[in-house]
């Protein structure tokens, strides 16, 4: 901690103390007779006139009226046997030793610079000396001076007297507190400074006048700030009071109107407080007063009877409204008797409401999972709700009921007037209707009831009869009746049926079921009986009439009875029947009764399965493979057949019943046919089956039959004859043969299942297919349906083979044929049987010169084939090979074949010989042609290539595929490809000139040649070989050569294309695009590549979005071609106005000529120049301030929107709080780094953060915080330089307790202005400022966001401290002196902290030398100046006696704002004294 002088005076000194402070200082003394009490519980409520006699007091005002005194605030228990023996106290724990006065220190009513002096005592309440120190006092603003015996214990009841002096700097609020230290706690003393406080003239009280209650009274107030502040305040009161308006703003000396209105809802008194609340934080009380009574209104009844009523019909009464007092009153009806009650049956429907919505709601995210377009209707349900909601709460819920109809619903009554009201009594059914309505007035705080009572009649409907006996009746018989209904009322009489529950009950029906029968009137009901239920009943039917409570009943009463039948035989007798054949037999069944029968026939015995197969099911059903009766399912089928099966007979009629049996089941049956009639009974009547079932015996005429030799595959049929010698028919069939991979046999029949008839034949279509050749035998198997034998067996014989074929010839000769040429011959193939004759054909060698076409097929029965021989040979020499062809199932042929080879065998893959038009090509470029030379013979290979009329082929230098040979002209002088060429060369070469190629071998061959003017070349090539072992050379090849060389001519229009892109604010910037003609002058076809960077693309459109930085076009003669060509200005992602230059290139395929097209760009942005970004503050003293300027210009021609901000970051925004020591870093000053973090990470990570971290954007209102990037600005924000990060190193002893979290940037930095809107190449200084907090340490990057444009960072940084300084010495001796000489002393001034400070000595006439020098007055020299950080200063005293004697000067040195310190300058002025020893007086001396 740095040390600082302290005034210690003591309690005997404080007379003298204001002559020794400096001038203007005010000194107040608190009362010395105060009052000790303990801490209010409540807050005291402060009266408007209290208010303003407190805020108009001075501070010497305020402690005179300071009469009480409260326990100071322990703050920490301390353990006393460290620092006294006297453990025990007399003071209780929760109480300190020492009692202050006054136990809050105020000040107000003060000036800025001007000093205030309070004095605070401490009285001991023990009963033993304690000791009392400071241990926390000071701050900027106050401070504290201890007494000089602060170091001596305080004796029992006596007073130790601190002085608090106080320094306001500026006319605001300040908060402090002072901490004492006994040896038991520590105790506070706050100290407020009230500055300038706004002041309402509101009155203490407001009385309102006697009203009516639930009638409103106004009272008006002119209010006006009479205060020294502006004054921002709330005004609130409670029910029955309100205030208007409810907060204000109100400048000094200005006034204005506040309404407060009293609407007391019961009788009687009334008071509140109307709470007045500063924005300091001050609440002022204003007492409210009225007064409320019931007047005189009241109705003319209190019940209400209206006479009998009809319903649909209206009775009408009156009731009469008295207002019998001086005031206009409103009326409005209501369903309830107090407000309370309403407002629970509101509550109730806004719980019914809420319910309904959260039903809805989980019905409607039911319904969004199922279908998710339903979510858009999520806000329209909610908004519904809310509406109705609303609505609810707004509603002053009248009377409303449909019944009883009160006119008006509410309205006014001037003073001794009356209203009638008419009540409306419609009644919707017959009962006796009581309703209490009641009448909310004004001026009556109960609400007044009205009973109302009314009676209702309905409609008089009745029956000419209540019961209708019908007696016996048929079941199933209509009947009809009629009933009449006569209404004996006044009114119409709607009636309906309710309909009947019972069996019975809905037998009967009645038209009309419903109507309406008018007064007096009498209607006929129609009803309808019918009944399938036997018995007897008695059934009543109830008439609902509109309006009656009670129905009318209609009793029905009465006895059905059933029909009688008879069959017309006595049995059904089918006798023998085949197996699965039908049998049908007749009946009749005949109704004898008087009403039709519903009947239903079964027989009972009978299978439940499926039905019985029929011999025509198992005949034309295929897939049916079940012959025998044990095959089928185990569950029985149904084997009778009904027809019909149920109906209908008529009274006296009868109907003829068909019983079919198809039996499936080998058996006798013994069975009957039952009736069931409906509505009667089961089994009522019932007639005998008798049946047998049998198979009949079938066998075979033959059991073998013999087809003898049959081709393979060929189809022969033969005849099965099948025998029935029994009276029934049987059903037959040919059972499927068994599947077999590869059978031997097949067999198959056109009609595989049948009927044989009684007595008869059945002759069997059988096709057989032999599949192997020789002997072949398969046995073949007959079921009969329902035999439970094995199957009738059928053997089938026969001996198969294959087909028969024969050639056109037996051997091929082809003769001498060109090499590596298809040559075909061919060879006729004859089928000489009914089958058709597959072939393979091969030849007899693996790698044979000749190929068979097709080598596999089938020859058509009885027909013929032509096959191909091909013969392609790659040698010149005699070839022979051998056709085998061989027939399927049958025998193989062998043909010989012969043929002999010319020509070459040396081919090109591309075209070559003997002609070759190269066509159309740029001159000043080599023309290529690439080709592949192959062998396709079986010899070795020599060749030589030349130029018919020039030498053999040369190379000089080694051949490579990038550079062009060298060539021979024909002027015989060597040419490289770059030079012109030369007489006696041939224009075109081939590489390589001299090549072997082995059998099959290839090499890759390059035809080139250049000419440099435009003409027609033509020239022959000859290729010369040795094949194989030949000793001579032979000519194989000839190629006539053909190429016309042209110059390329492209017309490009215009030559050079600008663009120019302004940013506006809030448009995205977008591609420019330019057009570009091309147009092909030349002869040729252009092959061009257009070649250009970035910002610059190529499109064909202005609507393209995609673009490329390269495009190849070909172009015919004469073709125009229209590009565009894109500029990008986002091409970079700041936002910094910048020029890009770039060139088009044009180059052309197979030509070194270039074409170019300069491109230029420029995109402007919104942009600002800085003089500097960095602003370094340095090191200031603790609570002060220093200013700094920075130049911005507009460096963009746009208007610049600008706005600052502080970039809130870990890494860029550091404050904190360190005490000094004198390190050997201290010593050597505060190093900085200023590191340019552009490019690295931590570069790109403060961009990150300007829209991911906080950023506090400076507003006219004060700093808003912000935590992204401002709307139409990019998320990353840019920068228009490169970012700088400020390290400040240093050295701190240790941090204070806690970081200082709660200091803000903008209480630290400040920018001025902080917005604003710069013309183009307009300057503007900036004011940056920096406010020095005790000890702190800051530095944060201040962001200037440029609206449309990039943002740009300005370190901040600054330091503040404590001024620390020693002097070397404050007492000079100068000692013995001559009284006429000059002496001269020295003072060390050292800067021990690291804030610079100014100094100066407090002496007078400092203006001269010190050759000059007054006598009796010191001179210092310098006499002021600055000593920097960590430095020294020497100042010479000079003094000059002049008077012999002993001296002691003091003079002051004032160093920056610290009390002056007294220097004291010693010594003795002496003479030169000669001493004699004579006597003075010579004459005494002589005597």
């Amino acid at each position: 901690m740095m040390l600082t002088s302290k005034i210690q005076v003591s309690h005997s000194a404080l007379q003298s103390l204001p002559l020794k402070m400096p001038e203007g200082v005010k000194t107040k003394v608190a009362p010395r007779n105060p009052k000790l009490v303990k801490r209010e519980d409540k807050a005291r409520k402060l009266s408007p006139s209290v208010y303003a006699h407190e805020m108009s007091q001075t501070t010497e005002e305020r402690l005179t009226n300071t009469y009480k005194m409260y326990p100071a605030c322990i703050l920490e228990l301390l353990d006393m046997s460290e620092t006294t023996h006297h453990k025990f106290s007399a003071v209780d724990v929760d109480q300190p030793f020492f009692q202050p006065y006054p136990s809050e220190i105020v000040f107000q009513n003060y000036l800025p610079s001007e000093m205030y002096e309070v004095l605070l005592v401490l009285r001991n309440n023990d009963k033993i000396p304690r000791l009392v120190k400071v241990v926390e006092d000071d701050s900027l603003y106050f401070k504290v001076v201890s007494p000089v015996d602060v170091c001596n214990k305080v004796a029992p009841g006596m007073t130790s007297t601190f002085t608090v002096l106080f320094t306001p700097q500026e006319n605001k609020d300040y908060i402090h507190r002072v901490i004492f230290m006994t040896e038991r706690e520590k105790f506070e003393v706050p100290i407020r400074a009230i500055g300038p406080r706004a002041i309402l003239d509101f009155p203490d009280e407001l009385h309102f006048s006697l009203c009516p209650v639930k009638c409103l009274s106004q009272k008006t107030l002119l209010v006006r700030n009479i205060g020294k502040g502006e004054a921002k305040f709330q005004l609130s009161t409670q029910n029955p009071f309100s205030v208007e308006p409810s907060v204000g703003t109100l400048s000094i000396g200005e006034s204005m109107q506040v309404t407060i209105d009293f609407l007391p809802r019961t009788t009687g008194d009334h008071s509140q407080q109307l709470l007045l609340h500063y924005h300091t934080g001050e609440d002022i009380y204003i007492s409210l007063y009225g007064a409320s009574t019931d007047i005189n209104v009241r109705l003319d009844k209190n019940s209400l009877w209206v006479e009998k009523t009809y319903i649909t019909m209206a009775n009408q009464r009156t009731v009469a409204i008295l207002n019998r007092s001086d005031s206009i009153v409103h009326f409005q009806w209501k369903s309830f008797a107090t407000e309370e009650e309403e407002e629970q049956y509101r509550l109730r429907l806004i719980s019914e409401l809420q319910q309904e919505e959260d039903d809805e709601m989980d019905q409607f995210l039911t319904e969004c999972g199922a279908d998710p377009i339903v979510r858009d209707h999520l806000s329209v349900l909610s908004r519904t709700f809310q509406h109705r909601c609303k609505q609810l709460h707004q509603d002053s819920l009248p009377f409303s009921d449909q019944h009883i109809i009160i006119e008006p619903q509410e309205g006014d009554i001037w003073p001794n007037r009356t209203a009638e009201i008419s009540i409306i009594f419609k009644p919707q059914e017959a009962k006796l209707y009581q309703h209490t309505i009641f009448c909310d007035v004004t001026g009556r705080e109960s609400r007044l009831p009205l009973r109302i009572k009314g009676e209702s009649m309905g409609p008089k409907l009745q029956f000419n009869v209540d019961l209708l006996d019908i007696g016996n009746i048929f079941v199933g018989s209509k009947h009809s009746y009629e009933v009449p209904v006569s209404n004996k009322g006044l009114i119409d009489a709607p009636y309906r049926l309710m309909p009947p529950t019972t069996a019975m009950g809905l037998c009967f029906s009645f038209s009309p079921p419903e109507g309406m029968v008018p007064p007096g009137a009498c209607h006929v009901l129609e009803v309808r009986f019918s009944s399938d239920k036997l018995g007897t009943f008695s059934e009543e039917f109830y008439f609902t009439v509109s309006g009656n409570p009670q129905p009318l009943i209609l009793t029905f009463r009465g006895c059905v009875m059933g029909p009688t039948f008879h069959f017309n035989i006595p049995v059904l007798d089918f006798g023998d029947v085949s197996f699965g054949f039908p049998h049908t037999l007749t009946c009749s069944l005949s109704n004898t009764s008087l009403v039709s029968m519903s009947f239903g026939l079964r027989i009972p015995g009978d299978g439940m399965g499926r039905d019985s197969v029929t011999s025509t099911e198992q005949v034309t059903e295929l897939d049916r493979n079940d012959w025998k009766p044990g095959d089928r399912a185990s569950e029985r089928p149904q084997e009778f057949r009904v027809t019909p099966s149920s109906g209908n007979i008529r009274a006296q009629s009868q109907m003829d019943i068909k019983v079919t049996l198809c039996s499936n089941t080998v058996q006798q049956y013994s069975l009957a046919l039952v009736v069931d009639v409906h509505g009667v009974g089961e089994e009522v009547l019932a007639l005998p089956i008798k049946a047998s079932c049998v198979i009949p015996e079938v066998h075979l005429e033959s059991s073998m039959l013999q087809f003898q030799h049959c081709f393979l595959g060929y189809p022969y049929e033969q005849t099965i004859r099948l025998i029935n010698d029994t009276n029934l028919p049987a059903c037959y069939g040919l059972l499927a043969q068994e599947y077999e991979e590869n059978p031997s046999l097949l067999y198959s029949t056109a009609h595989p299942r049948g009927v044989i008839q009684p007595y008869s034949t059945e002759q069997i279509p059988l096709v057989l297919q032999a599949k192997t050749v020789g002997q072949v035998q398969l046995t073949a198997l007959i079921a009969i349906l329902g035999q439970q034998d094995p199957p009738l067996e059928l053997l089938l014989s026969c001996i198969g083979q294959g087909p028969i074929v024969s050639l056109s010839a037996t051997e091929l000769h082809f003769g001498t044929i060109p090499v590596l040429t298809d040559i075909p011959r061919t060879l006729q193939l004859f089928n000489h049987s009914p089958i058709p004759a597959q072939f393979l054909a091969q030849m007899a060698k693996s790698n044979s010169h000749w190929r068979v076409e097709p080598a596999e097929g089938e020859i058509p029965p009885e027909g013929q084939l032509e096959l191909t021989l091909v013969a392609r040979l790659d040698d010149t020499l005699p070839f022979q090979d051998k056709l085998q062809l061989a027939i399927r199932s049958s025998q193989t042929c062998t043909v010989p074949l012969w043929a002999t080879g010319k020509g070459t065998t040396i081919v090109t893959d591309r075209p070559f010989a003997p002609h070759l038009d190269l066509g159309t090509h740029f001159s000043s470029g080599p023309c290529q042609y690439h080709f592949r030379i192959t062998n396709r013979g079986q010899r070795f290979h020599r060749l030589f290539w030349t130029t018919e009329g020039f030498p053999h082929f040369r190379r000089i230098g080694p051949p490579s595929a990038k550079y062009q040979p060298l060539t021979i002209s024909r002027e015989g002088k060597a040419r490289s490809p770059q030079a012109p060429s030369t007489l006696g060369s041939p224009v075109f070469s081939l590489t390589p000139t001299r090549l072997e190629l082995g059998p099959g071998h290839s090499v890759d061959m390059l035809l080139e040649g250049s000419c440099d003017m435009p003409k027609v070349v033509r020239e022959r090539l000859v290729c010369h070989a040795i094949v194989g072992n030949q000793n001579g050379k032979e000519r194989i090849m000839t190629v006539d050569i053909t190429c016309q060389f042209i110059a390329p001519v492209l017309n490009i229009s215009p030559q050079q294309l600008n663009f120019c892109v302004e940013k506006v604010p809030g448009m995205p910037l977008v591609p420019l695009y330019e057009r570009l003609y091309l147009k092909n002058v030349s002869t040729l076809a252009l092959s061009l590549e257009l070649i250009l960077a970035e910002p610059f693309g190529l499109c064909d459109c202005t609507s393209d979005d995609s673009f490329t930085s390269s495009k190849s076009l070909v172009m015919g003669i004469g073709a125009e071609a229209e590009l565009w060509v894109r500029f990008d200005p986002s091409y970079q992602l700041d936002s910094v106005s910048r020029v890009a230059e770039e060139v088009l290139l044009v180059s052309y395929s197979g030509h070194p000529q270039r074409d170019t097209v300069a491109l230029r760009g420029e995109v402007h942005f919104p942009n600002l120049h800085f003089s500097s970004h960095v602003l370094d503050f340095g090191c200031i003293p603790n609570c002060t301030e220093v200013q700094q300027q920075l130049t911005m210009t507009n460096s963009s021609p746009l208007p610049v929107n600008y706005r600052w901000a502080f970039l809130l970051d870990q890494q860029y925004y550091h404050i904190r709080q360190s005490r000094i020591f004198k390190p050997q870093q201290e010593e050597e000053g505060v190093s900085k780094k200023i590191n340019s973090i552009s490019g690295t990470k931590k570069g790109r990570r403060l961009k990150e953060q300007l829209s991911t971290s906080g950023l506090n954007i400076l507003g006219p209102e004060g700093p808003l915080t912000r935590s992204s990037t401002p709307q139409g600005q990019n998320s990353r924000a840019s920068t228009a330089r490169k970012p700088i990060g400020i390290a400040l190193e240093c050295s701190t002893a240790s941090l204070t307790d806690k970081e200082t979290q709660s200091i803000c940037v903008e209480e630290i930095f400040g920018i001025m202005p902080i917005y604003g809107v710069l013309q183009p190449g307009e300057i503007q200084q900036v004011m940056f400022s920096f406010f020095g907090h005790a000890d702190i340490s800051a530095q944060v990057l201040a962001v200037c966001m440029v609206e449309e444009g990039p943002t740009y960072e300005i370190a901040l940084k600054g330091e503040a401290s404590l001024i620390t300084y020693t002097l070397e010495t404050t007492d000079i001796n100068f000692g013995p002196l001559l009284f006429d000489h000059v002496a001269e002393a020295e003072i060390i001034l050292r800067n021990t902290g690291k804030v610079g400070f100014d100094f100066s000595f407090m002496l007078e006439d400092q203006h001269v030398s010190p050759k000059d020098i007054l006598p009796g007055q010191p001179l210092v020299i310098p006499s002021r100046g600055h000593v920097r950080a960590n430095e020294e200063m020497r100042a010479s005293v000079f003094y000059l006696p002049g008077i012999p004697e002993v001296f002691k000067k003091t003079f002051q040195l004032q160093v920056a704002s610290f009390e002056p310190e007294s220097i004291v300058i010693r010594g003795e002025g002496i003479f030169p004294r000669v001493c004699l020893d004579l006597p003075r007086d010579l004459s005494k001396g002589s005597i």
